[in-house]
């Protein structure tokens, strides 16, 4: 683990591989998320250079001033890493808000990208609430209407509604009940990203309340030039209907569906969305 300091703060990264292969950029999820659930991609380093990070504001990285939770910042951070690594050109991973950010960073400052890898996108929040809303209406009778009910009356920190989220969560986003309900008990260790994530995004993955509420790209999708990757698990929280909508956008791009998996890809079914990224990588 490696660090940098610049004018938002320290931001840690992680380096493994060698120069050969163009080297491939991967960002983690949130906002104020971490890279620690992205270290399977390091089996990608035996052919090129692989590198993580975990994003300002989150993680391992230092607290952030709230007036800098914008994508600007994000954005500009990135940049930063990217000149102190000294790369010259490279692929662009992202997963779920980091896809939001790899378009970003793509738009603004993508010379030097090469290929694009989306996973579980982000391009659209009202096509994200859209999509919740439609995968809510499937949950039990009970949950569908604590989950409305709270939304309505503002009660999203309270214990019934928590308890809606594990159901949903369960399904779309881990598909390990009892590792969520574990995981739902420990101390959190990331309370500035939680912080963030409210902030930018709202009080839970189905509802968008923050300032990405009215976040859309949709119709800047037709600029990407370059190869592009859309991966998505069959009961993904980011749909494959809406993710193959996307990449019709985009001429030189392909949608890779993963059995099985929901949006923690990495964590349900590692060995196969490898195999797909390694494919597209050749």
């Amino acid at each position: 683990m490696a660090k940098l300091k610049h004018k938002f703060g320290t931001t840690y990264y992680e380096k493994k591989g060698r120069k050969g292969k163009t080297p491939i950029v991967c960002l983690h999820g949130g906002p104020g998320g971490t890279s620690k659930k992205m270290t399977p991609l390091f089996e990608l380093s035996d052919e090129r250079a692989v590198y993580i990070y975990d994003q300002i504001g989150g993680g391992r990285s230092s607290e952030l001033d709230k007036k800098f939770w914008k994508i600007e910042t994000f954005v500009e951070e990135l940049d930063t890493l990217v000149k102190h690594w000294g790369l010259d050109e490279f692929y662009l991973m992202g997963g779920s808000w980091g896809t939001t950010l790899a378009l970003e960073y793509y738009l603004r400052k993508g010379k030097k990208v090469k290929g694009l890898i989306f996973q579980s996108p982000m391009f659209s929040a009202r096509d994200w609430q859209e999509d919740a809303n439609l995968l809510i209406e499937k949950l039990p009778a009970k949950y569908r209407k604590i989950i409305n009910y709270c939304h309505e009356i503002g009660a999203t920190d309270s214990k019934v509604y928590k308890e809606a989220i594990i159901e949903y969560y369960s399904r779309h986003v881990f598909r390990d009940k009892a590792k969520l309900l574990e995981n739902s008990k420990k101390k959190n260790t990331n309370p500035h990203g939680e912080q963030v994530y409210e902030y930018m995004w709202g009080p839970s993955e189905f509802m968008a309340t923050g300032t990405l509420k009215k976040y859309n790209r949709v119709k800047d999708l037709s600029k990407i030039k370059v190869p592009t990757l859309f991966i998505c698990g069959q009961y993904d929280e980011a749909t494959p209907v809406t993710a193959s909508r996307y990449s019709e956008k985009i001429k030189d791009s392909r949608l890779k569906v993963i059995r099985g998996a929901s949006h923690s890809i990495l964590s349900e079914k590692p060995k196969d969305m490898l195999k797909v990224m390694r494919d597209f990588l050749k």
